[in-house]
């Protein structure tokens, strides 16, 4: 790279006006050591320049900017490298340089991974652990979606489940908010531990409390206000059959963190939600029909097919195999 190519960078860098490929740029300059041969000239101008400044920074400025460059400085080319630094900090132009434009470097990368998402999709049988940037952990069933940002923002903490089952431990931060985004319901809590489940082809939402206190708030019907629920609560949402409600379980219930399907008194269409998205099939049935019928048994990995005749026997329904994914379950 040219002389003047090297000038401008550092010339437009004090000014804060690179993008984002000059800024990478110009920090692999400086860490590579590409700026070496050129580092008496460098200084001499920016020596000039800093005298028609007149100013002088302060041996505590010195050494805090000497301290941060040295995290970016490669270990092999430390010396050479660390003399051209020094000499430079003790000019005002690139002590402002160095520190303005690094933090501006700092809080584009910040911004930028804020804004990149990742999604887990989880293969049916299977279940996944993931832990967020903020210790959060989030343990997913089999067939779960779900979408979180590489880093939180600087006041508040979202993630999204699309669809399927999580149970969230959140770390505790009172400065931000963790709030799990369903398909019709916003979940926020400080540091607590619930399960959410969202089966958005069925329109039905549930979200079970274990420990501290969350807030579940509409997305888009702001007039019915929020729900507080406290530890063995639940809340439950049917879109389809426009039915809101909040009852009480058993803390000792399995969250189902093992990756294994076991209820214990649970209605059989909420067990049938379920296993659809356990087994990433359809299934078709009538909910209101249902609702009190109960499953007790644990549900080891296995043939979707076979559990479902299973769970038909006990209860005298009907399958009946629309295709190779898609059954349909009624009474007899």
């Amino acid at each position: 790279m040219d002389y003047l190519r090297k000038k401008d960078l550092f010339r437009r860098y004090s000014e804060r006006r690179l993008n984002e490929a000059e800024l990478n740029e110009f920090f692999e300059l400086l860490q590579s050591g590409a700026l070496d041969a050129d580092y008496d000239r460098l200084i001499a101008e920016l020596e000039e320049e800093s005298a028609e400044a007149r100013f002088v920074p302060s041996a505590e400025s010195r050494t805090r900017v000497g301290k941060r460059l040295n995290k970016y400085i490669q270990a092999d080319r430390k010396r050479h490298t660390l003399k051209w630094l020094w000499q430079a900090a003790s000019v005002a132009a690139v002590l402002l340089i160095i520190g303005g434009g690094y933090r501006v470097w700092q809080e584009q990368e910040f911004l930028k991974l804020t804004r990149t998402y990742v999604t887990v999709s989880v293969p049916v049988g299977n279940m996944k652990i993931v832990e967020l940037s903020d210790g959060t952990k989030v343990t997913l069933s089999s067939g779960t979606v779900f979408r979180y940002p590489k880093k939180f923002t600087r006041n508040a903490r979202e993630v999204f489940l699309e669809d399927g089952r999580g149970f969230f431990d959140v770390a505790k931060d009172k400065t931000k908010p963790f709030t799990v985004r369903s398909a019709k319901l916003a979940t926020t809590a400080l540091g607590t531990s619930f399960i959410v489940q969202n089966y958005k082809k069925y329109g039905y939402e549930k979200i079970s409390l274990y420990t501290g206190k969350v807030r579940i708030a509409h997305h888009d019907d702001v007039k019915n206000g929020t729900v507080v629920l406290h530890p063995g609560q639940e809340f439950e949402q049917d879109s389809e059959h426009r039915r809101d409600a909040v009852k009480s379980f058993s803390l000792a219930k399995d969250p189902m963190t093992s990756g294994t399907l076991k209820f214990s008194k649970d209605r059989l269409d909420e067990v049938l939600y379920n296993i659809a998205a356990y087994y990433h099939v359809q299934l078709q049935f009538n909910p209101e029909h249902f609702r009190r019928m109960y499953v007790t048994g644990s549900f080891q990995q296995g043939n979707v097919k076979e559990i479902l005749r299973s769970i038909a026997f006990s209860h005298h329904l009907v399958i009946k195999d629309v295709n190779q994914t898609t059954y349909s379950i009624m009474k007899k």
